[in-house]
C-alpha cells in the first residue's frame, strides 16, 4: 500500500501542474465565445436554407403529381348514355259531348 501512495502523489502533482501550465487571456475566451456564436448561427442559417429548398420540393413534387393524375383518369368506368326519349303514342281524340255557350251577349 504504501509503494502504491509513493507514487501516486508525484504523478498526481505532475498532472495538475501541467495542466495548469497555459495561461488564458481574457481576449482568448472572448474569441473562443465568438467563434461558438458564428458556428451555432452558421448552423442555424444552413437549417433554414434547408428547410426552404426541402418546402419548396415538395411543392414542386405534389404538382407533377397532379399534373399526372389529371392526365390519367383513375376511374376506368364511364357514365351511361342518357336514354332515349319513346316515342309519343297516338291517343284516340273523343268528340265533345258538351256544348258550351257564351257567358257575355252583346247588347243585353
Amino acid at each position: 500500500m504504501k509503494y502504491s501512495l509513493r507514487y501516486t502523489f508525484p504523478i498526481l502533482f505532475i498532472l495538475t501542474y501541467a495542466g495548469c501550465k497555459e495561461k488564458v487571456t481574457q481576449e482568448q475566451l472572448i474569441n473562443a465565445a465568438i467563434e461558438i456564436k458564428l458556428a451555432q448561427w452558421r448552423e442555424a442559417q444552413i437549417k433554414s436554407c434547408d428547410d426552404k429548398i426541402l418546402e419548396e420540393a415538395e411543392k414542386y413534387v405534389d404538382s407533377v403529381l397532379v399534373a399526372i393524375s389529371l392526365e390519367t383518369k383513375l376511374d376506368t368506368i364511364t357514365k351511361p348514355e342518357k336514354p332515349v326519349k319513346p316515342i309519343k303514342p297516338a291517343f284516340k281524340e273523343k268528340p265533345d259531348s258538351v256544348v258550351v255557350e257564351k257567358i257575355y251577349k252583346k247588347g243585353g
